[in-house]
């Protein structure tokens, strides 16, 4: 187990976020960070129904995000798939990741977890070389177009 991609949140914080997203959807719309934190604290819940539902607010808020926003959301998705045990789609976000960011040192760690957990789950081998590669390639091409808008 490492902490830090298999920590636990606390049952009374995310209570706490999920009544701060409450009151902002009762509001209007949550704020971008209200919604980025919730999901951050759902990945980080004991149930895969919660990290389902964190996985699928970072898609939702990657996909009409800032740039320099989907750098972190390519790496939350790749951590919630990894602790869904869904290995191929956590290796195709953190390649993405990796794709713009080579030296990442939290991806690395991450892509080193995934492939460990896959050869023990023995899932490793056609799943990388074939299903992984052509997402990485999709991917990265719009993580790396979304990074090079930011810099300019």
């Amino acid at each position: 187990m490492d902490p830090e991609f298999d920590d636990v949140v606390a049952p009374e914080d995310l209570m706490a976020l999920e009544r701060r997203y409450a009151e902002e959807s009762h509001r209007g719309a949550p704020s971008r960070r209200c919604r980025f934190e919730y999901a951050w604290g759902l990945l980080r819940s004991r149930y895969n129904s919660d990290v389902r539902k964190g996985v699928a607010m970072f898609r939702e808020l990657m996909a009409d995000g800032a740039p320099e926003e989907q750098r972190d959301c390519v790496y939350y998705l790749a951590v919630g798939n990894y602790r869904l045990k869904e290995y191929e789609q956590a290796l195709k976000y953190v390649g993405a990741l990796l794709q713009a960011e080579p030296g990442n040192t939290q991806g690395l760690r991450l892509q080193q977890l995934v492939r460990a957990r896959m050869h023990r789950d023995g899932m490793l081998g056609a799943a990388i070389v074939g299903g992984v590669a052509l997402g990485v390639a999709g991917l990265a091409g719009l993580l790396g177009f979304a990074i090079s808008r930011a810099r300019h």
